[in-house]
């Protein structure tokens, strides 16, 4: 089971399917008897993945003394962690997720996966922990991760998306696999968001399926048009289909708007700065 009480098991695995304003309506019906930090933890983090980064930052002052929501904060500022860290901080995993979650994102993935392996039997924590292991490249400690937490967390929503993001990152067989993985955390949790419309899209673009991953995808962009991952796929997706290059630029200045540092943004800049060398190379 999960280190976080039970309380808060609804609205978390709704935060991690995407199903921000679901997450939100259910943290508002609990009773106020509940973990105040561990509720506004959670409804930060909605609006953060709403895009509301100047709410949560509004409403989180800079000198509050709430471990979490300094966290929280900082993930939201995107900015540097004071790694001098209180050691009991560590003890709460929805500090160490939270911050784990800034360190990774700003590359320092060593620090993130020391502190998230402190919580072994945590869902936030093994999840994120696989994001990272699949991100850095590391496949075979993903899976390794997950066949442990199948052990204690097979059924959980959460335990079942490390699952779906192991099996389509392994590829071949295991395709159709995450396919369906996906399929049943849309419709056992009664949402259907851009995050798993657009995870259904993955899969179809690895099978081939173009046609079908552009139906996902457009229906991904239904229900968010400002998703960075929607768009960036779209923009693959309008490459593979030989869609005209103003459809693909059209994608790409929006990914560009609402997400500039996405990864694959990084990596279009530095394909044009590669290319850009070896013409530079050759014109010597």
């Amino acid at each position: 089971m999960s280190d976080i009480v039970d309380d808060f098991y609804t609205a978390r695995n709704l935060l991690y399917l995407g199903a921000y304003p679901q997450a939100l309506s259910n943290l508002a019906t609990l009773p106020r008897t509940v973990d105040a930090t561990e509720r506004q933890s959670l409804q930060y983090r909605a609006y953060l993945g709403q895009g509301n980064h100047s709410l949560v930052l509004s409403e989180i002052p800079a000198t509050t003394p709430n471990p979490v929501l300094q966290a929280i904060r900082n993930l939201a500022l995107k900015g540097p962690v004071d790694l001098t860290i209180d050691p009991v901080n560590l003890q709460n995993p929805t500090f160490v997720a939270i911050t784990a979650q800034t360190l990774s994102s700003a590359g320092q993935t060593d620090d993130a996966l020391r502190m998230l392996d402190m919580h072994p039997r945590n869902l936030e924590c093994t999840l994120l922990m696989v994001a990272i292991y699949l991100k850095i490249g590391r496949l075979d400690l993903a899976q390794k991760l997950v066949a442990r937490q199948r052990q204690w967390a097979e059924d959980a929503p959460i335990a079942q998306l490390a699952e779906a993001w192991t099996a389509l990152a392994q590829g071949g067989l295991k395709y159709n696999e995450a396919y369906y993985v996906f399929v049943e955390l849309a419709q056992a949790s009664a949402v259907s968001t851009a995050r798993l419309f657009c995870s259904l899209a993955v899969v179809k673009l690895h099978l081939g399926q173009y046609e079908e991953a552009q139906a996902h995808l457009q229906s991904a962009l239904e229900k968010d048009p400002n998703d960075p991952d929607t768009l960036a796929n779209l923009a693959v997706c309008a490459s593979l289909t030989a869609q005209s290059p103003e459809v693909r630029a059209r994608y790409l200045s929006q990914l560009a708007h609402v997400a500039p540092k996405h990864p694959f943004i990084a990596d279009l800049e530095q394909a044009s700065a590669r290319f850009d060398s070896a013409l530079a190379a050759m014109a010597k």
